[in-house]
């Protein structure tokens, strides 16, 4: 299966047609051959599918309608039909198995992705899972679906990935994509001090102390764009205390950074001063923890306001393009019918190790977005 076969969104149409799309491709690859493969590879964890405390991504809620599905198993869900219905069900059971035996962050807190621990598999465990992880779109990178985007976002991450994202969307410039405006999703998150995140960054951006800053080097490194003066998309002066615009900020925020509660954008100027792009700094939208991909889109969203059909390329790193594609397709897609594209480079660009954990791990981190968009899709659906 490629990248293109799995993730083309058809011909922008009504919200609800764009809703049973996103089943369609969601069940796709949740259900495909290798994926049951994969999962055939590990035990299925013992206990209650009902217990959902214990494999939910950092204990996130269900809606509530969805318990229906928990107890009775030919329940149904208004709007939906029985084939949808059956389609929320095997995701929820594919993501319990998966978060029991792919999910090497979990521990006595949270944990980056950096920060990881290791499995014990044998050589064929993991000949097995680069094979398997390569037919389900986490390996080998795909081109561009189209030589001309109305719109480029260039993900943020951690040490050198904003670098290295901003360097292959230029390379893919340089080869006749035609990008677009182009914008840097980034976050208030920290350096990481373990293992230390500033010894890499400080070769291209040696003043950053979160992602955002990252963001911002990397484009005026790789795009030659300067960045003008930060400003406060919530208004705030500064970042020192809670947002009074963060929209969740009267709910329990005991342990979140203030910074995490803030929006920021810095506009790109090229050498004529003109502005032709922007990074942009998310706030949070699951407290304690830092904003994530869906939070940046979320963002990117509100200002740039995409309209119905418009082509967006997504650049990120090859093993997230799955995660990242169902990310988008719930923040972009389905609420505004742009047409998205994700697009990352492979391993030899030495930026994510190849290692069977890695794979495994962002697998789960797929399956879950998986499961977000289908439960999107289902509100449309059943309202």
């Amino acid at each position: 299966m490629t990248n293109a076969a799995l993730f083309r969104a058809p011909a922008a149409g009504a919200a609800t047609e764009r809703a049973a799309h996103a089943f369609a491709v969601a069940e796709s690859w949740l259900f495909s051959a290798p994926m049951t493969a994969l999962q055939g590879e590990f035990d299925e964890p013992a206990g209650s599918s009902a217990d959902l405390t214990s494999w939910l991504h950092l204990n996130e809620d269900l809606p509530d309608w969805l318990d229906r599905l928990f107890d009775a198993p030919d329940a149904a869900v208004a709007g939906l039909s029985a084939d949808q219905t059956e389609i929320l069900r095997r995701t929820l059971a594919v993501e319990r198995i998966a978060a029991a035996a792919f999910n090497f962050r979990s521990g006595s807190g949270y944990r980056e992705r950096s920060q990881a621990v290791e499995g014990s598999f044998d050589e064929r465990t993991r000949a097995r899972v680069l094979e398997l992880t390569t037919e389900l779109g986490l390996v080998t990178p795909q081109p561009p679906r189209f030589d001309r985007y109305d719109k480029t976002l260039v993900l943020g991450g951690g040490y050198r990935s904003p670098l290295l994202r901003s360097r292959y969307a230029a390379h893919l410039r340089s080869t006749g994509v035609a990008l677009g405006e182009v914008s840097f999703l980034g976050s208030p998150r920290f350096l990481i001090a373990d293992p230390p995140e500033r010894d890499v960054t400080a070769a291209y951006a040696p003043a950053a102390t979160d992602e955002f800053g990252l963001m911002v080097a990397a484009a005026q490194a790789e795009f030659g764009l300067a960045a003008a003066e930060v400003t406060f998309l919530c208004g705030c002066a500064s970042a020192d205390r809670i947002c009074p615009q963060w929209p969740l900020w009267s709910t329990d925020v005991d342990g979140t950074p203030p910074e995490f509660t803030h929006e920021r954008q810095a506009p790109l100027v090229g050498d004529d001063g003109r502005a032709i792009g922007s990074v942009l700094s998310a706030s949070t939208g699951r407290p304690p923890y830092r904003p994530d991909t869906s939070d940046t889109l979320r963002l990117w969203t509100r200002c740039a306001e995409p309209r119905l059909g418009q082509r967006v390329l997504v650049v990120t790193t090859q093993v997230f393009v799955p995660f990242q594609t169902f990310d988008a397709l719930r923040r972009l897609y389905l609420p505004h019918g742009v047409d998205v594209d994700a697009v990352g480079f492979g391993a030899e660009w030495g930026d994510r190790p190849q290692t069977a954990e890695y794979l495994l791990q962002e697998t789960l981190s797929a399956i879950r977005s998986a499961r977000r968009l289908l439960v999107a899709a289902a509100e449309i659906l059943s309202p």
